[in-house]
């Protein structure tokens, strides 16, 4: 594993039992961020927040139609076929999408990430 560029060797074992609900409850959470039950187990105990961003691909999706429509829109303006544009609907898109930005910052700066 990487910490900041340096490889570090784990030397060390550390095992513990849990009930087959804990391990299930484990298991699921560390898939749910993309790590093996080791990574998971390792980065909770050393109060490292985990921190999954599940709607992330939607609002990458969202922001890239805002674009294509500000792109198309430049477009038509440039060519004299659009004289006024009324951006009212591309405006309230970009401020939701800015607001959702803004509280995933927040949270990660609360979490300490």
């Amino acid at each position: 594993m990487l910490f900041g560029g340096n490889t570090i060797n784990k030397s060390k074992f550390i095992g513990f039992r849990v009930t087959e609900a804990e391990y299930n409850k484990i298991e699921k959470k560390a898939k749910k961020a993309k790590m093996n039950i080791s990574q998971y187990v390792s980065l909770s105990a050393l109060d490292r927040d985990i921190v999954v961003f599940e709607d992330l691909k939607e609002l990458i999706h969202q922001l890239s139609k805002v674009g294509n429509n500000l792109n198309q829109i430049t477009m038509l303006v440039h060519q004299g076929r659009v004289k006024a544009v009324d951006l009212d609907a591309v405006k309230k898109v970009v401020e939701e999408i800015w607001q959702l930005l803004n509280s995933l910052t927040e949270k990660t700066k609360r979490t300490g990430r």
